[in-house]
C-alpha cells in the first residue's frame, strides 16, 4: 500500500522506519519524497496518474504568446503574454529535464517559467551589460535543472545559474572570433556544448576551462541547426546550414549533402538515434533513417498549408515529430503512416520554437493518447 502525501503535511509530519498505521510499516518521509515525481511513486505504482501532467509541448510565436499544451490532446495547459516593450521576441525556449521549468530567451532576455505554479514567473529576465544582443539558443546545462547555459549574437557562450529568484552568470566563454552563435546543444560527452556560428564553425566548448575546439568550419555557410545523439556505441553530430546543406560527423567523419533548395533551419536527431528529420524554406520535411555513416532517406512530409519550417522535435518513443512553421499552426506528425495527428491551434503568427517534454518513467506506457 502507498501513501501519498502532501507538500504541507511532509513539512509537519517525521515518521520513522518502526512508525505503524493500521498495523502496517509506512516507509520514512524522506525516503517517499525521493522516490515520488509529480505525485507518483515511480517504483511500485506506475498506474497512478502524475500530480502534473506527464507530458507538455511549449511553443512561442512571433505573436508574443507562450502556450504550453498537452500535446495528447491538444488543450492549453498554461498560456503567457508577452510584453512586446520588455521581452522583445522568443528565439528559443527549452523544458527542463523533469518538466518543471520553461526557460525562454530573446534580446537581451532570458526568463525561467516555473510551469506548475500560479505565478507566471519564478526567475525574473536579467538585463545586463554582459547580456548583450540578441540571446539566440539555451539549454539547461546540468542534470539538476539548477543552471542554464546560452549562446548569443554577441560570440559568447554563457553559463548561468538562479539561486531563488535572480539569474547569475557564472562563467563565459568567448567564441566572438568565429562569429554570431545561432545554436547549441549539451549532449556531446566530452563538451559541455557543441555551438554552431553564423561563420560556419562548428566548435566544441568547455566552460569550466574557457577552451574552444575547433571540430569543423565551412566557409561561407551559416550553421543554422545542430544537434548530437550519445550511446556506447556510437557518437553522431549533425548540423544544418543556411544554404540547405546537412553536416553529419559519425565516428570521426563528417560528410555534407545537399537536402533543401532554399534555407536550412532546422535539424533533429529521433531519440533512439535511427532517424533524422530536417526543415527548411522550401516548406519541406524530410525524413532519413541512419545506419552507422550511411543516411537513407525515407520520405518527404509536405502540406500545402505549411511554409518555412522552423522547428522540430521528436517525441521520446520516436515515434511522432512535432513540427512549427511560419503558419501559426504546430503539427504532429505519425512517422508510422506519414500523416498529421493532430494540430495545435493558437498562434497567430509564425511559430518559431518548441519544446517537448515527456516524463520518462522507468514503466513506460504506450502513447495512449497520441
Amino acid at each position: 500500500q502507498h501513501y501519498y502525501i502532501t507538500n504541507n503535511l511532509r513539512k509537519l509530519l517525521v515518521m520513522n522506519y518502526d512508525t505503524t498505521v493500521k498495523g502496517k510499516t509506512m516507509r520514512n518521509l524522506r525516503e517517499l519524497g525521493s522516490t515520488t515525481m509529480y505525485g507518483r511513486d515511480m517504483e511500485g505504482s506506475p498506474d497512478q496518474e502524475p500530480k502534473y501532467p506527464s507530458a507538455l509541448l511549449a511553443t512561442a510565436g512571433l505573436d508574443d504568446k507562450i502556450y504550453i499544451w498537452h500535446p495528447e490532446t491538444g488543450d492549453i495547459y498554461k498560456e503567457y503574454d508577452l510584453d512586446p516593450q520588455i521581452d522583445s521576441q522568443v528565439n528559443c525556449l527549452k523544458f527542463s529535464g523533469d518538466g518543471r521549468l520553461l526557460a525562454v530567451t530573446g534580446y537581451e532576455v532570458i526568463k525561467v517559467y516555473d510551469v506548475h505554479s500560479n505565478r507566471p514567473l519564478t526567475n525574473m529576465s536579467n538585463n545586463s551589460d554582459s547580456n548583450s544582443k540578441n540571446i539566440t539558443c539555451v539549454n539547461f546545462a546540468t542534470t539538476d535543472n539548477t543552471s542554464l547555459i546560452t549562446g548569443g549574437e554577441d560570440g559568447y557562450c554563457r553559463l548561468w545559474q538562479f539561486p531563488r529568484r535572480n539569474l547569475k552568470q557564472t562563467r563565459e566563454v568567448n567564441c566572438s572570433l568565429y562569429g554570431v552563435i545561432n545554436c547549441l546543444t549539451t549532449k556531446h560527452p566530452d563538451f559541455n556544448a557543441v555551438v554552431g556560428t553564423q561563420s560556419g564553425y562548428i566548435l566544441g566548448l568547455n566552460v569550466s576551462d574557457d577552451r574552444v575546439t575547433k571540430l569543423l568550419h565551412k566557409k561561407a555557410l551559416g550553421i543554422q541547426s545542430i544537434d548530437c545523439y550519445v550511446d556506447k556505441h556510437t557518437l553522431r553530430v549533425v548540423a544544418m546550414t543556411n544554404t540547405g546543406h546537412l553536416l553529419s560527423h559519425y565516428n570521426g567523419e563528417w560528410t555534407d549533402r545537399k537536402v533543401h533548395e532554399k534555407f536550412g533551419l532546422c535539424c533533429v536527431l529521433s531519440p533512439d538515434g535511427q532517424f533524422l528529420a530536417t526543415g527548411g524554406s522550401d516548406a519541406k520535411i524530410r525524413l532519413f533513417r541512419l545506419e552507422e555513416n550511411n543516411i537513407f532517406e525515407l520520405n518527404t512530409l509536405c502540406d500545402s498549408k505549411l511554409k518555412w519550417i522552423w522547428c522540430l522535435q521528436f517525441s521520446f518513443d520516436s515515434q511522432f515529430l512535432f513540427v512549427s512553421s511560419s503558419d501559426g499552426v504546430v503539427q504532429m506528425w505519425s512517422l508510422r503512416d506519414w500523416t498529421i495527428k493532430r494540430n495545435y491551434r493558437g498562434h497567430k503568427k509564425s511559430v518559431v520554437s518548441l519544446s517537448l517534454f515527456e516524463y520518462r518513467q522507468k514503466h513506460t506506457r504506450d502513447h495512449q493518447g497520441l
